[in-house]
């Protein structure tokens, strides 16, 4: 981590100066480098644990620079794009911040021809599973509760694409978590006695990929070959029994785009993209039941395919 405590600088505030300190962090996602900086010491805790992996010493190189600082009435983030926005208190100020971010990077790997699509991605003997569903609907305990069953993990959120191959990159922002996961995965208990921090999603705890390290240990995968993809029909169904639906690679496809930020950018390319990423994968839709009997389920249907 980077921390520069800068000199003491003036700002008027309701016409009274007093000094303050800047928090900077210099970070890069894949390829993506970007520098934070900000005087909100929360707002720099939650960017900070968020992208923990993907801290830099500094970057002296020309790269993406966002600030948030505090005016008279408002917080106001700007970025080297020219982009300033107002937000009326702190809170809403830093998720802004954390959303300005992920469509920063995901802009960057576009420009670099890899797409993003929101989804996870667990790796099993050598092979990439991609999970795709809305939010709620149960993705980051899914792939948790894949861990405990010996998957490896390249993301809770975006599977990212490499370009020109089928491969799935590895991902590792932060995992944040709400109350009721880590009852369903015991090894995670140890994050309620951590402080509970209160975003635009309501309680969360973050899990840094050394926290995950150590509870699962060698369970951060290298990047591997596509090879299935599962779309969550709805959210769990605890009392039901888990089933695996056979669905064609085109419909599977169409789905996917539509989580892909690439695809605001260029829809008929990125269907093309995702055609291809999903060239001979075998898709499926899941409805969950409880967690181990779907994670139970994911792995015997995984163990089934063949190359």
């Amino acid at each position: 981590m980077v921390v520069v405590k800068s000199q003491p600088e003036q700002h008027n505030q309701g016409g009274n100066s007093a000094p303050h300190t800047d928090f900077r962090g210099a970070y890069a996602v894949l390829s993506v480098p970007f520098v934070v900086q900000t005087s909100s010491p929360t707002a720099f805790a939650r960017i900070d644990e968020t992208y923990a992996a993907f801290r830099q010493p500094d970057i002296q190189y020309p790269a993406l620079r966002i600030q948030l600082t505090q005016e008279a009435n408002s917080w106001v983030i700007s970025d080297t794009s020219g982009d300033c926005q107002h937000w009326p208190d702190e809170q809403s100020a830093t998720i802004a911040l954390l959303d300005r971010i992920v469509h920063r990077v995901l802009a960057g790997l576009y420009e670099q021809g890899i797409y993003a699509i929101h989804a996870g991605a667990c790796v099993y003997q050598g092979k990439a599973l991609l999970l795709a569903g809305r939010s709620g609907q149960g993705k980051t305990t899914l792939v948790l509760g894949l861990l405990q069953r010996g998957f490896g993990l390249l993301s809770d959120e975006f599977a990212v694409a490499e370009p020109g191959t089928q491969r799935l990159l590895p991902y590792r922002r932060s995992i944040h978590i709400r109350p009721g996961t880590p009852e369903l995965i015991p090894p995670l208990q140890f994050v309620t006695e951590r402080p509970q921090v209160h975003l635009g999603g309501g309680i969360e705890w973050t899990l840094t990929p050394t926290d995950l390290e150590a509870v699962f240990p060698g369970c951060l995968a290298a990047a591997a070959p596509l090879r299935a993809v599962l779309l969550l029909d709805g959210t769990p169904q605890p009392q039901a029994i888990p089933t695996i639906t056979p669905l064609p690679a085109a419909l599977a496809a169409m789905t996917l785009v539509r989580g892909t930020w690439a695809a605001s950018q260029d829809f008929t390319g990125g269907l093309a993209r995702i055609g291809s990423l999903l060239h001979g994968v075998r898709c499926a839709t899941l409805r969950s039941g409880a967690l181990d009997a779907t994670t139970d389920c994911i792995t015997q249907w995984f163990e089934g395919q063949h190359d």
